[in-house]
């Protein structure tokens, strides 16, 4: 994708602020953050019939079309036509991570390509700063905040020494993406010294979702799914991070704390329980195509944020 788009694309000279202004997120931009924004930013002109982006392509750029218009073609070979006057176009085309559609040009078009994580990155701060003001009043023994977790008061003792044995030392400077939404997981990350934040891409903008100090783990719902991050973690601090390689996670902490059952054993447990709750954590578009009778919709990456509405009375069976 990048080879075509060199081959396609001139850069343009000038942005067009205005245009710029009406863009979201960057609608919602205050003045002092414009200046960065735009540094993030780069404005191109494509030819008619050029691709801007194929199907499948995992892209560190959103592309927002300014002027002219743009076929949308997705896996069921359904075509979207869009102009720039287009409210939809106020967002990036296809934003999502790896892209669901084609792009392709149907009139020469003026294009913004930006760069995607260094903005995410320049409006985390700015949105962080209430946040670190407090941050250096959160240190403590990350072992002991560890092992005091639901998660791993279930792990065998034989595997708590094997665990801190084979937990590996990252340390990490202020500003520092250690995990980025839409990337594949690969390890999971306990916290030793310092302060992170957790945020997610909505449609409003960045939102942060919470702050982690040591003692605090992320990174393993990625694993345990063998999905891609749902969430970016930066550094709010200089600190040292503690991780698992996926390998030795699965091994040392999922495969003693997940208990797996097939069908048979499903049976089973609805004779010994009265309420089992089946538990869909695909996304909503495949549930509403298809899903089993009585189970329930919680996407993975909304989980963990949902399990405190979960009734402990009962049994829950993850599908």
């Amino acid at each position: 994708m990048v080879q075509i788009m060199a081959e396609v694309a001139e850069r343009s000279e000038e942005f067009d602020l205005e245009s710029l202004k009406n863009l979201i997120p960057f609608n919602e931009l205050q003045p002092h953050q414009f200046q960065e924004a735009i540094n993030c930013c780069e404005q191109i002109t494509v030819p008619e019939r050029k691709k801007l982006f194929k199907r499948g392509d995992r892209d560190a750029h959103w592309y927002y079309l300014i002027s002219g218009s743009v076929n949308l073609l997705d896996e069921n070979f359904e075509i979207t036509s869009l102009g720039a006057a287009d409210d939809q176009c106020r967002y990036a085309l296809d934003d999502h991570t790896p892209h669901r559609c084609s792009a392709i040009t149907t009139s020469n078009c003026t294009v913004l390509k930006v760069d995607k994580k260094r903005l995410e990155l320049a409006m985390t701060w700015e949105l962080a700063d209430p946040i670190l003001q407090d941050e250096e009043n959160d240190e403590s023994d990350w072992m002991s905040s560890l092992l005091e977790s639901d998660v791993f008061s279930k792990v065998p003792p034989s595997n708590i020494q094997r665990l801190f044995v084979t937990f590996k030392k990252d340390e990490r400077e202020k500003g520092d993406v250690i995990v980025a939404e839409g990337d594949q997981g690969d390890r999971f990350y306990v916290i030793e010294k310092g302060q992170a934040l957790v945020s997610k891409r909505t449609t409003q903008g960045i939102e942060n979702i919470v702050k982690l100090g040591p003692g605090n783990f992320f990174g393993e719902e990625a694993l345990i799914g063998s999905t891609i991050r749902n969430a970016t973690v930066t550094m709010l601090s200089e600190g040292i991070l503690r991780y698992l390689d996926k390998e030795d996670f699965k091994s040392l902490l999922e495969q003693p704390v997940l208990d797996r059952i097939k069908e048979t054993d499903l049976a089973n447990l609805k004779q010994d329980h009265s309420d089992v709750v089946l538990v869909d954590v695909r996304l909503s578009g495949e549930f509403k195509h298809f899903h089993r009778e009585g189970s329930i919709n919680s996407p993975l990456n909304k989980l963990r944020a949902r399990t405190d509405e979960l009734d402990t009375e009962k049994a829950y069976v993850v599908c």
